[in-house]
């Protein structure tokens, strides 16, 4: 992604509109992507997504800085950015990528219909009647 593809509106965060296009780049690429709060160390890079540095990105659009506790702050207060985020920590974000979305558990099939068998066996009488 390009700093320069990421045009900035008046109406929306520079937060929401930063990752909706880091998601948008990553679904087109079928990638994951780590957002770090700073300058990833050797030990702290993603073998399985691409490693961006957040606030480098949000410094390149003229956008604030956030850490763990300030991007707490927003992810609690806009609900936009809830939907944005698979999940986040103190090293840095996930956003909720199409990528992201398939590393999360799935239910087995079996799972799916439990209450669905149960209810219909409770109710089938069959000719017991």
């Amino acid at each position: 992604m390009r700093v320069s593809e990421v045009i900035i509106r008046e109406d929306e965060s520079v937060l929401v509109q930063v990752l909706r296009q880091i998601i948008v780049d990553a679904d087109q690429k079928g990638a994951k992507v780590f957002l770090h709060f700073n300058k990833p160390l050797p030990n702290d890079i993603r073998s399985d997504a691409k490693n961006l540095d957040l606030n480098k990105i949000m410094q390149n659009v003229g956008g604030e800085q956030f850490d763990y506790s300030t991007f707490k702050a927003a992810y609690d207060t806009d609900p936009r950015v809830k939907t944005m985020v698979a999940n986040f920590s103190e090293k840095g974000i996930e956003p909720a990528t199409k990528s992201a979305e398939t590393d999360l558990p799935q239910q087995d099939a079996a799972g799916d219909n439990t209450v669905s068998n149960m209810a219909k066996s409770a109710t089938d009488l069959g000719d017991n009647l």
